[in-house]
């Protein structure tokens, strides 16, 4: 079975212009979560999913500098930027999620591929690891189905094609209890949280690239400080979330 991570990026953000390459460590936000991806030995292929507007360029050019693959496609149909990735590379399974969260958590990949082969299922998640950490497995066949039913190219929030038509199996990933920490906030949308990840990883060190979900949750638990750095932002992002998750479905 060939699996595939498919990075969702475009260099379009207004809120914090040209977060994807903002840098830590000499690194670009979207280079630090391809180091951390490369981690993920079950993964056989690392896809930035991109869009042909020249402004993400510069994407392009930093998938091929590290090695990874890149697929651009639609501007605004994340969806459909999603299924032709997935063609273009033949893969048997997708893994995706946003490119602002370079902390995602490579080593809870294992346990998505292993639920998919025993449950065959359309979407897992793993909503209950903190915001930041979780991700998204998707069935190639299942998307192709979605795209079928959409009547919008405006598929940045595409979820609720899964979870509210009641045509596909989804689950979510069993997560330790002692790892949900609903106020924790790794990803990046404003200046607060590029700020919350500089002091993380210059307090972590380099090693951060390689700790695990368990690691860095412990060393925040230890930090209450730099929790707060961004505490604020999660109702910001959260009025937004709810803006633009409502979709028109047939």
């Amino acid at each position: 079975m060939k699996v595939g991570f498919l990075i969702t990026g475009r260099m379009k953000s207004t809120r914090l212009p040209k977060k994807l390459t903002l840098q830590i460590f000499d690194r670009e936000i979207i280079a630090l979560m391809i180091d951390r991806l490369k981690c993920a030995k079950s993964v056989d292929e690392i896809i930035i999913a991109t869009s042909t507007n020249p402004q993400d360029d510069v994407l392009e050019e930093i998938a091929l500098r590290e090695g990874v693959k890149v697929f651009r496609g639609s501007e605004e149909d994340v969806l459909e930027r999603l299924h032709g990735a997935s063609q273009a590379y033949n893969l048997d399974y997708m893994i995706n999620i946003t490119a602002d969260c370079p902390l995602v958590s490579f080593d809870y990949i294992p346990l998505l591929i292993e639920t998919f082969k025993y449950t065959s299922a359309d979407l897992i998640t793993s909503m209950k690891l903190p915001h930041g950490f979780f991700f998204y497995g998707i069935k190639p066949s299942a998307l192709a189905e979605v795209l079928k039913m959409k009547d919008s190219i405006h598929t940045e929030v595409w979820g609720a094609y899964f979870t509210e038509t009641d045509q596909f199996n989804c689950i979510d990933l069993n997560t330790p209890v002692d790892l949900i920490r609903e106020d924790y906030r790794l990803t990046l949308d404003y200046q607060e949280d590029f700020d919350f990840f500089d002091k993380l990883y210059n307090a972590y060190g380099e090693d951060i690239i390689v700790a695990t979900t368990d690691d860095i949750v412990s060393f925040l638990d230890k930090n209450p400080q730099i929790v707060a750095i961004n505490k604020d932002a999660k109702a910001k992002y959260q009025k937004r979330w709810d803006a633009q998750k409502n979709v028109n479905l047939k």
